[in-house]
């Protein structure tokens, strides 16, 4: 009987390796962007898994969103943004800011399907949060005292759509285009609430008013209509809240903080759609 050579199981292991190596590299090179496959292979050992016809690979998909976040991070670098990961932010000296997040959803085999969410924030709202951390790293749209989702349908939609899904050249351009022009329409007006709660405070009731026209036309022709609604949601007793503080009026601040309590007790968190 032979005598085995020295470091031969270990050969054996590193050549079996190799081998499962090169087939795993196979099989990431053929594999379309689909979970769904994913758990296929997994659950059926499939040893080499082939695209299916008609679907995009995971590299191409993400060199599609990297493309709709370079078309619409000229714009917001321009407007003071600073980008860190899929967050872009903007601060002035004094805390306040916007935050717009491109959140990842699922999506159909061989697209890639994502929300944009934007929020104005509060200084002191921030600190309730962060304490002595630096918010201008971690804050998000969910940290604000007004937060939207963006809608990525047109006005000829019969309902609104928030997702985003792209699977071609033409698909990120028009979602950037859709992003590109809500923010040159809508940026100016953000930047003017920061830090200024009367002008926070006046768009509360202009939105409220224009809600209730809305609502109205809405019921009559039993159809919604896009424009019609304003953006966004507003907290509007934290807003008050604050206002308050500013002014010193301690009992005003307690009575606003109960009602808040009260109000969030009533509903689902993120405030009044007004």
């Amino acid at each position: 009987m032979a005598k085995p050579q020295p470091g031969g199981h270990r050969r054996r292991h590193e050549h079996g390796h190799d081998q499962h190596a090169d087939q795993r590299d196979r099989t990431a090179a053929a594999k379309p962007c689909d979970r769904t496959s994913w758990r296929e292979e997994i659950i059926n050992r499939v040893p080499d898994l082939r695209p299916v016809a008609g679907t995009v690979p995971c590299r191409l998909v993400n060199a599609l969103l990297r493309r709709f976040v370079e078309l619409i991070e000229a714009d917001l670098a321009a407007a003071g943004f600073i980008r860190r990961g899929p967050v872009f932010r903007h601060f002035d000296p004094e805390g306040n800011g916007i935050a717009l997040d491109i959140q990842r959803t699922t999506a159909l085999r061989g697209e890639v399907g994502f929300f944009i969410n934007v929020g104005v924030l509060l200084a002191p709202h921030l600190r309730y949060y962060f304490g002595e951390d630096d918010p201008r790293r971690d804050a998000m749209p969910h940290h604000s005292v007004w937060r939207h989702r963006l809608v990525a349908t047109d006005d000829t939609a019969k309902l609104p759509d928030h997702t985003f899904s792209m699977s071609t050249e033409a698909d990120v351009e028009r979602a950037a285009t859709i992003v590109r022009t809500w923010l040159a329409e809508n940026l100016p007006r953000m930047k003017s609430w920061l830090g200024d709660f009367e002008a926070m405070l006046a768009a509360i009731e202009e939105d409220r008013e224009r809600s209730a026209r809305a609502r109205a036309e809405q019921l009559a022709s039993g159809q919604w209509k896009a424009g019609r609604w304003p953006d966004g949601t507003w907290n509007d007793g934290v807003i008050r809240a604050y206002a308050h503080a500013e002014r010193g009026d301690v009992d005003a601040v307690t009575a606003e903080t109960a009602a808040v309590r009260h109000q969030a007790c009533e509903q689902p968190p993120g405030g009044t759609k007004v």
